[in-house]
C-alpha cells in the first residue's frame, strides 16, 4: 500500500510525494497547485528543468541589462546622436523599469502563481527584444527597451522563489 505526504513549499504550491509499493524505488513527485481553494495535480515536476529555466532566464535578463553598453556607440552612429543624452536612456530605462516594478510583480506572483507570471514575462521579454531589433528610431528603441524591462521584471520576480522551491524537493 503506497503512502503519501504533502509538504508546504510556499504560496499556492504543495509537493506531494508518494512512495511506491516496492521499498527500493524512489518516490515520485507531483506538483499540486492551489488556486482559489481548488487543487489540481500536474505531471511529475523535474526540479532540474525548473532550476535550469530559472538560471538561464536570469542570465538572459541580467546580460541584457549590461550588454547594450558594447553596442551603444554603434547605436548612436546609426541614429545620428551622441552617446550621452537620450541614447543613455536605452540603458537607464530598462533598469529603472525593473527596479520600479519588481516588488509589485513579486506580489502578483504570490497571488496568481509563479508559472503564469514567468511565462508572461518571457513572452513580453522576447517580444520586447524583437521590437528593439526592428526599431526604426531612437525613441522607438527606448520605448521597446522599457517594454522589455517589464518582461525582465516579471521574470526576475519569480526566479529566486523558483530556485528556492527546487532545493526543497528531495529527488
Amino acid at each position: 500500500m503506497p503512502s503519501s505526504y504533502e509538504q508546504d513549499t510556499g504560496s499556492h504550491m504543495h509537493v506531494k510525494a508518494s512512495s511506491p509499493a516496492a521499498p527500493f524505488q524512489e518516490p515520485r513527485y507531483t506538483a499540486v497547485e492551489t488556486y482559489k481553494g481548488l487543487e489540481t495535480s500536474s505531471p511529475a515536476v523535474n526540479k532540474w528543468i525548473i532550476l535550469a529555466l530559472a538560471a538561464s532566464s536570469n542570465f538572459m535578463t541580467t546580460l541584457d541589462g549590461s550588454i547594450i553598453n558594447i553596442g551603444l556607440p554603434t547605436i548612436a552612429r546609426t541614429f545620428h546622436t551622441g552617446i550621452s543624452g537620450s541614447t543613455e536612456w536605452i540603458i537607464i530605462g530598462y533598469l529603472v523599469i525593473i527596479a520600479a516594478t519588481l516588488l509589485t510583480f513579486g506580489r502578483l506572483a504570490d497571488i496568481l502563481g509563479r508559472k503564469p507570471i514567468f511565462l508572461a514575462g518571457l513572452a513580453i521579454f522576447v517580444l520586447g527584444s524583437a521590437l528593439c531589433g526592428l526599431a526604426p528610431s531612437l525613441l522607438f528603441l527606448i520605448i521597446a527597451r522599457l517594454f522589455q524591462g517589464i518582461g525582465g521584471a516579471l521574470i526576475f520576480s519569480v526566479n529566486i522563489a523558483s530556485s528556492s522551491w527546487c532545493t526543497t524537493l528531495n529527488t
